[in-house]
């Protein structure tokens, strides 16, 4: 049995070896990387929702790596900044489930989320609605370290249909003002809303249901593009249907800029 334990325990090290050889050299021509040593999810939260339900997060955080990172959460919530510090052993992951509360003490509050690690992490988030009487509903936020951002954020293909509330909004993870050019424009490059945005350090903005919110007539195919001339920002979207509540999240990319 011994023997047999052995071979199974060597089949199974090569395979993941080779699995992750294969993986490395596909990883600039096929992976998302998000991972880093500062990563930034736009926004956590802890908040009332309609009919009685409570809007809650969960932070999912993972060390890739053979390091042993001291982690720090840096939580930029209105009310003042809050941290909390965690030491991640080598390809481990840690849950923190209702995070505002369980974490940081707090029964409502919301902000960025700052993360960082001696060594590169990675992290996202889930944010849901708890207690709605349609049920749960839920969508995933991704973690993306500060060297994977760029001053440019475009969002595309989203759907302002009546079917639909869409809301944009970013996040600026420097510790001085960002002034952000958006652009909302249809599948054509047809300008239907444009604004500039001033954000203080370590904040967000949210547009909620910008179809309504700017008078746009409601159509699938809308593209948001948003730049800023000298700092990188988070820029995102949400598709959330009206009927179910059922929701999406879009983090922006950058084709056109650098950090």
């Amino acid at each position: 049995m011994a023997r047999k334990e052995t071979l199974f325990s060597m089949r199974r090290a090569t395979g993941f070896l080779v699995l992750f050889v294969a993986l490395a050299a596909a990883e600039s021509a096929h992976a998302v990387i998000t991972e880093g040593n500062r990563v930034i999810i736009p926004a956590i939260g802890r908040f009332p929702g309609a009919g009685g339900s409570l809007w809650r997060t969960d932070v999912f955080l993972m060390n890739p790596s053979t390091q042993t990172p001291t982690v720090t959460f840096k939580f930029y919530a209105t009310s003042g900044l809050r941290t909390h510090t965690v030491v991640l052993q080598p390809f481990t992951n840690r849950t923190f489930r209702d995070i505002v509360l369980n974490t940081f003490g707090s029964v409502g509050a919301g902000g960025p989320l700052e993360i960082e690690g001696t060594s590169s992490i990675g992290a996202r988030a889930r944010i849901y609605n708890a207690g709605s009487p349609a049920g749960e509903f839920s969508q995933g936020v991704e973690g993306i370290a500060t060297d994977r951002l760029s001053r440019q954020s475009l969002l595309y293909g989203l759907s302002g249909s009546s079917g639909y509330r869409l809301n944009i909004g970013a996040t600026n993870p420097n510790d001085r003002d960002v002034e952000i050019t958006l652009y909302v424009l249809d599948q054509d490059r047809h300008v239907l809303h444009q604004e500039v945005i001033t954000l203080a350090p370590h904040t967000y903005t949210q547009f909620n249901d910008i179809i309504a919110l700017w008078g746009i007539a409601p159509q699938d195919g809308i593209q948001v593009e948003m730049s800023e001339f000298d700092d990188v920002f988070y820029g995102f979207a949400s598709e959330v249907r009206n009927d179910t509540g059922d929701a999406i999240f879009i983090f922006g990319t950058a084709p056109n800029t650098g950090p």
